[in-house]
């Protein structure tokens, strides 16, 4: 009698633990799916995107700006500060340093060969592009000015494949990019409550999406900017993991098995 009592306990122990198992780790298909609230995905229900997004430079951006012109004779004398002459139709500006192009400084300038300090802070890449042109017409035919970004790259953190810092390709990368460059959003990871944390201006802003929701294609933070930091919070059930809270259900339930257990001998 009392084996068969002590063999029951531990049966419904056993499905206890399993049920606590099943509902912390059990995670709903509707948090998993993602713009799960999309009803009509028709074009006059959604907004479009915006199609001129750039990204605005910043302090302590590097850039690599290359100029070029009609008449290469001047180009040598154009871009003396890095000691490189001209190779054909276009040449390298670095600023002194080939390998990091030029650094906005604190004041938000760069320093151009023979034009001087010139304002880059706030200015978009193709802005930039225009107003060195201009400057340039002063010292060469027809000056053709190119500007890329160096250090364009963000940072994903949290519940994902494979977290680090990545190198933005284009300047039109979006949230979605950046997860898939990631490897995806884990089983764990939470797809209502992605945080992206961004500086401009010297002010530090933070903001949370909602992958589960089309609002997100309305966000200003949807397209990622240069060092954003996006983080991807676990759910509960990582949490529990982490912590060890289900070994320690377990532990109890096994103890008060074994309590109940010495009860029933003992009245027995």
């Amino acid at each position: 009698m009392i084996i068969r009592q002590f063999l029951l306990l531990r049966f419904f122990t056993a499905i206890i633990i399993l049920l606590a198992f099943f509902f912390v780790s059990c995670t709903p298909t509707k948090q998993v799916i993602y713009f799960n609230d999309y009803a009509d995905s028709s074009a006059s229900s959604i907004k479009t995107a915006k199609a001129a997004f750039e990204n605005s430079i910043q302090k302590n951006d590097q850039l690599w700006i290359t100029v070029g012109g009609s008449n290469l004779a001047d180009l040598p004398a154009l871009n003396s500060g890095n000691g490189i002459g001209a190779t054909g139709g276009s040449t390298a500006l670095a600023g002194g340093n080939s390998a990091l192009g030029y650094l906005v400084e604190a004041d938000g300038n760069i320093q151009i060969p023979y034009a001087g300090k010139v304002k880059a802070e706030g200015m978009t890449r193709m802005q930039l592009e225009t107003k060195l042109t201009d400057l340039l017409k002063d010292y060469t035919k027809n000056p053709i000015v190119n500007v890329r970004f160096l250090n364009y790259s963000f940072s994903v953190l949290g519940e994902v494949t494979r977290s680090g810092r990545y190198n933005m390709p284009t300047e039109r990368i979006t949230i979605l990019d950046a997860l898939s460059m990631a490897g995806d959003i884990t089983e764990m990871g939470r797809r209502d409550n992605i945080v992206v944390i961004r500086e401009e201006n010297g002010e530090r802003k933070v903001s949370k999406l909602n992958l589960l929701k089309k609002d997100i294609f309305n966000s200003p933070f949807f397209y990622l900017k240069t060092n954003d930091v996006v983080y991807v919070e676990p759910v509960k059930a990582r949490f529990f993991s982490r912590t060890g809270i289900p070994q320690y259900v377990s532990i109890v339930a096994i103890g008060v098995s074994l309590l109940i257990t010495v009860i029933n001998i003992r009245r027995n």
